[in-house]
Protein backbone atom coordinates (compact mmCIF):
# COMPACT_ATOMS: atom_id res chain seq x y z
CA UNK A 1 0.00 0.00 0.00
CA UNK A 2 3.12 2.10 0.78
CA UNK A 3 4.39 1.77 -2.46
CA UNK A 4 1.33 2.49 -4.54
CA UNK A 5 1.05 5.95 -2.44
CA UNK A 6 4.33 6.67 -3.33
CA UNK A 7 3.50 6.63 -7.33
CA UNK A 8 0.90 9.08 -6.35
CA UNK A 9 1.79 13.30 -6.21
CA UNK A 10 -0.04 16.63 -5.91
CA UNK A 11 0.16 16.69 -9.56
CA UNK A 12 -0.96 13.61 -11.08
CA UNK A 13 -4.17 13.37 -8.29
CA UNK A 14 -4.82 16.99 -9.65
CA UNK A 15 -4.68 15.76 -13.39
CA UNK A 16 -7.25 12.73 -12.29
CA UNK A 17 -9.16 15.01 -10.41
CA UNK A 18 -9.31 17.16 -13.80
CA UNK A 19 -11.01 14.72 -16.03
CA UNK A 20 -14.08 15.41 -17.68
CA UNK A 21 -15.76 12.07 -17.98
CA UNK A 22 -13.35 9.61 -16.81
CA UNK A 23 -13.06 5.75 -18.22
CA UNK A 24 -15.73 3.77 -16.10
CA UNK A 25 -12.78 1.62 -14.78
CA UNK A 26 -11.07 4.84 -13.33
CA UNK A 27 -14.97 5.60 -12.00
CA UNK A 28 -14.88 2.51 -10.06
CA UNK A 29 -11.22 3.40 -8.33
CA UNK A 30 -12.10 6.17 -7.56
CA UNK A 31 -15.03 4.30 -6.08
CA UNK A 32 -13.63 2.01 -4.44
CA UNK A 33 -11.22 4.21 -2.21
CA UNK A 34 -14.43 6.39 -1.43
CA UNK A 35 -16.15 3.53 -0.50
CA UNK A 36 -12.95 2.30 1.92
CA UNK A 37 -12.62 6.40 3.16
CA UNK A 38 -15.96 6.59 4.27
CA UNK A 39 -17.37 6.12 7.54
CA UNK A 40 -19.14 2.49 8.33
CA UNK A 41 -22.48 3.41 9.08
CA UNK A 42 -22.36 5.99 5.68
CA UNK A 43 -21.10 4.53 2.50
CA UNK A 44 -22.36 6.74 -0.23
CA UNK A 45 -25.01 5.35 -2.51
CA UNK A 46 -23.75 8.05 -4.75
CA UNK A 47 -20.32 6.91 -5.84
CA UNK A 48 -20.34 8.75 -9.23
CA UNK A 49 -17.58 10.51 -10.53
CA UNK A 50 -18.60 13.74 -8.61
CA UNK A 51 -18.49 12.24 -5.45
CA UNK A 52 -15.39 11.44 -6.22
CA UNK A 53 -13.89 14.49 -7.20
CA UNK A 54 -15.50 16.05 -4.27
CA UNK A 55 -13.30 13.35 -2.14
CA UNK A 56 -10.21 14.13 -4.26
CA UNK A 57 -11.09 17.94 -3.75
CA UNK A 58 -8.23 19.03 -1.06
CA UNK A 59 -5.37 16.80 -3.14
CA UNK A 60 -2.85 17.13 0.27
CA UNK A 61 -5.68 16.34 2.77
CA UNK A 62 -6.82 13.58 0.26
CA UNK A 63 -3.27 12.17 0.59
CA UNK A 64 -3.25 12.48 3.73
CA UNK A 65 -6.42 10.50 4.45
CA UNK A 66 -4.34 7.44 2.36
CA UNK A 67 -1.41 7.98 4.33
CA UNK A 68 -3.12 7.86 7.58
CA UNK A 69 -5.63 4.89 6.83
CA UNK A 70 -6.27 2.89 10.07
CA UNK A 71 -5.30 -0.28 7.28
CA UNK A 72 -5.52 -2.57 10.82
CA UNK A 73 -9.42 -1.59 11.54
CA UNK A 74 -11.40 -2.20 8.20
CA UNK A 75 -15.25 -2.10 9.35
CA UNK A 76 -17.51 -4.98 7.70
CA UNK A 77 -19.68 -3.01 6.11
CA UNK A 78 -16.71 -1.43 4.04
CA UNK A 79 -15.58 -4.55 3.25
CA UNK A 80 -18.45 -6.11 1.89
CA UNK A 81 -18.87 -2.65 0.01
CA UNK A 82 -15.20 -3.09 -1.55
CA UNK A 83 -16.03 -6.48 -2.68
CA UNK A 84 -17.50 -6.10 -6.01
CA UNK A 85 -15.11 -3.56 -6.85
CA UNK A 86 -12.11 -6.22 -5.97
CA UNK A 87 -13.83 -9.04 -8.46
CA UNK A 88 -13.78 -6.55 -11.41
CA UNK A 89 -11.25 -8.27 -13.57
CA UNK A 90 -10.64 -4.30 -14.92
CA UNK A 91 -9.74 -3.23 -11.49
CA UNK A 92 -6.13 -4.20 -11.97
CA UNK A 93 -3.51 -1.59 -11.56
CA UNK A 94 -1.84 -2.83 -14.85
CA UNK A 95 -5.28 -2.48 -16.58
CA UNK A 96 -5.92 0.78 -15.15
CA UNK A 97 -2.30 2.65 -16.19
CA UNK A 98 -3.35 2.98 -19.86
CA UNK A 99 -6.20 5.10 -18.70
CA UNK A 100 -4.16 7.18 -15.56
CA UNK A 101 -1.17 6.40 -13.57
CA UNK A 102 -3.12 8.21 -10.54
CA UNK A 103 -5.83 5.52 -11.06
CA UNK A 104 -3.88 2.92 -11.29
CA UNK A 105 -2.26 3.97 -7.73
CA UNK A 106 -5.27 4.19 -6.54
CA UNK A 107 -6.22 0.87 -7.44
CA UNK A 108 -3.14 -0.74 -5.82
CA UNK A 109 -3.70 1.04 -2.95
CA UNK A 110 -6.96 -0.40 -2.82
CA UNK A 111 -6.22 -3.93 -3.26
CA UNK A 112 -3.12 -3.22 -0.61
CA UNK A 113 -5.13 -2.05 1.77
CA UNK A 114 -7.81 -5.05 1.56
CA UNK A 115 -5.61 -7.66 1.44
CA UNK A 116 -3.28 -6.23 4.74
CA UNK A 117 -6.38 -6.19 6.28
CA UNK A 118 -7.15 -9.93 5.80
CA UNK A 119 -3.92 -11.14 6.51
CA UNK A 120 -3.63 -8.56 10.01
CA UNK A 121 -6.82 -10.45 10.72
CA UNK A 122 -5.61 -13.91 10.12
CA UNK A 123 -1.69 -12.84 12.03
CA UNK A 124 -2.76 -10.44 14.87
CA UNK A 125 -4.79 -13.80 17.01
CA UNK A 126 -1.93 -15.47 16.40
CA UNK A 127 0.69 -12.83 17.46
CA UNK A 128 -1.72 -12.17 20.77
CA UNK A 129 -1.13 -16.02 21.32
CA UNK A 130 2.53 -16.18 21.26
CA UNK A 131 2.85 -13.21 23.72
CA UNK A 132 1.05 -14.79 25.95
CA UNK A 133 2.63 -18.46 25.50
CA UNK A 134 5.83 -16.39 25.75
CA UNK A 135 4.61 -14.99 28.97
CA UNK A 136 3.43 -18.38 30.31
CA UNK A 137 7.16 -19.25 29.56
CA UNK A 138 9.24 -16.56 31.42
CA UNK A 139 6.80 -17.22 33.76
CA UNK A 140 7.33 -20.80 34.42
CA UNK A 141 10.93 -20.04 34.02
CA UNK A 142 11.29 -17.90 37.17
CA UNK A 143 9.40 -20.51 39.06
CA UNK A 144 11.69 -23.08 38.31
CA UNK A 145 14.94 -20.94 38.81
CA UNK A 146 13.28 -20.11 42.23
CA UNK A 147 13.21 -23.85 42.83
CA UNK A 148 16.63 -24.78 41.05
CA UNK A 149 17.85 -22.32 43.79
CA UNK A 150 15.69 -23.63 46.69
CA UNK A 151 17.00 -26.98 46.01
CA UNK A 152 20.98 -25.58 45.90
CA UNK A 153 20.39 -24.56 49.31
Amino acid sequence: AQAALNTLNKNNLTELKSFGQPPPAVINVVAGVLVLLSPPTKIPKDRGWMAGKLMMNKVDAFLDQLINYDKENIHENNLKAIEPYLNNPEFDPEFIKAKSLAAAGLCAWVINIVTFYRVFCDVEPKRRALAEANAQLADAQEKLMLIKNKIKE
